[in-house]
């Protein structure tokens, strides 16, 4: 059915469905009425593969799914094809714009920063930043991480390069620039929550200032390759000859058909990464599992903050709320030709991944979807290869 990837479900699985083969026929042997196979249920991947069949082409471009279970990628399928034109099926290490999932790796770099005793969140970003407008002395390193800084979105301002979409090349330095000639804030830092990715291109252009090297350079350092992250980048400056990246597309109506949807524009810090299921996964077991980078670390990630208005669930780049009664750590990342949702399931102890090269692919509702088939069954259930 699927595109021809070998799944990362447990090895086990197949070698004790020989071992059950195996013992039928020798029971066969020895006995004239042998014991009959025990009934065949229908198991988690086939329930899972028949909520994506319809994206289950080899032309047009899909999902790739995982489920962490136990801290083992379990399930790891892709549906439909990295690339139209040469028809690469979506792989588990496919790189997909992970768009706004870029953020919890940025907060992780501050996460990192305040553990050394670099900055605290209560420091004014002023005292690190040498020439910061007089309209923005009273913001915190902590109004920046909890999204309640009152900055103004940058894509809400007149762009130096005329636009703020993917083709118009704008930078990082493009985007605070155009902010910091505004000098001006929407509110009082910490009266008010407004999502806002100039926030997180601020924190990473810290974090690189602190390290004297580039942000993505210093993630792949301090990061991606500490825990194998293979496929896993900061896309600055774009990298297009990446073999597991992902081409993006958006449904041309006039068109009838997906067209390309290039990143061509190398901001980050609020978006900007690409990744895999087979690093998100290693991802998700060195911060809540592991605790690779130590139990402060991961404490951190996790660390919410009481400002002056309501919205009290936000972590570092990461939310914590709740589905059917359960418990969640999750963020959503939308982008031109991209969607990705990543949640995890502390009380189960499972994270499902969804990642997408459609544009509005709407992998918030797909993960929705595959939670209620997990939760339709016994959270030990097995995954069987099928």
């Amino acid at each position: 059915m699927h595109r021809g990837f070998l799944s990362l479900r447990s090895a086990s699985g197949l070698v004790g469905a020989l071992g059950v083969a195996v013992a039928l026929i020798q029971a066969s042997l020895m006995s004239e009425a042998p014991e009959p196979p025990p009934p065949d249920t229908v198991s988690l991947e086939r329930m899972i593969d028949g909520l994506f069949v319809a994206y289950d082409t080899d032309d047009e471009p899909g999902y790739a799914i995982g489920v962490v279970s136990g801290g083992d990628l379990v399930f790891a399928e892709g549906y439909g094809v990295a690339d139209t034109a040469s028809q690469t099926p979506i792989r588990s290490n496919t790189a997909f714009n992970i768009a706004s999932l870029s953020k919890q790796f940025t907060a992780a770099a501050i996460a990192r920063e305040i553990l050394a005793g670099e900055i605290a969140l209560d420091d004014k970003l002023a005292s690190h930043w040498d020439g910061l407008p007089d309209a923005f002395a009273q913001i915190e390193i902590g109004h920046l991480v909890y999204m309640t800084s009152g900055l103004p979105e940058y894509y809400s301002l007149a762009s130096p390069k005329g636009g703020w979409a993917s083709q118009d090349r704008f930078t990082v330095e493009d985007a605070i620039a155009t902010v910091f000639d505004e000098n001006r804030l929407e509110y009082q830092p910490g009266s008010h929550w407004t999502y806002s990715n100039i926030n997180y291109q601020l924190l990473a252009e810290l974090t690189a200032r602190k390290n004297s090297r580039p942000f993505a350079q210093h993630m792949q350092q301090s990061f991606f390759a500490p825990i194998g992250l293979e496929n896993t980048w900061v896309d600055a400056p774009i990298d297009m000859e990446r073999a597991t990246r992902a081409t993006s597309y958006v449904w041309d109506d006039e068109a009838g058909d997906w067209i390309e949807a290039p990143r061509l524009s190398p901001h980050y810090g609020g978006s900007g990464m690409f990744s895999t299921l087979e690093d998100l996964a290693k991802w998700d077991v060195a911060l809540h599992r592991d605790k690779t980078f130590g139990s402060g670390f991961s404490d951190q990630m996790l660390a919410t903050k009481q400002y002056a208005h309501d919205k009290t669930n936000d972590a570092f780049g990461l939310v914590l709320g709740s589905y059917r009664g359960l418990k969640t750590i999750w963020y959503e990342g939308g982008d031109y030709g991209a969607s990705a949702y990543m949640v995890r399931l502390p009380e189960r102890d499972q994270t499902i991944i969804c990642l997408s090269n459609i544009g509005n692919g709407g992998c918030y509702q797909k993960a929705q979807s595959v939670i209620d088939v997990l939760l339709t069954y016994d959270q030990d259930a097995d995954f069987r290869a099928d």
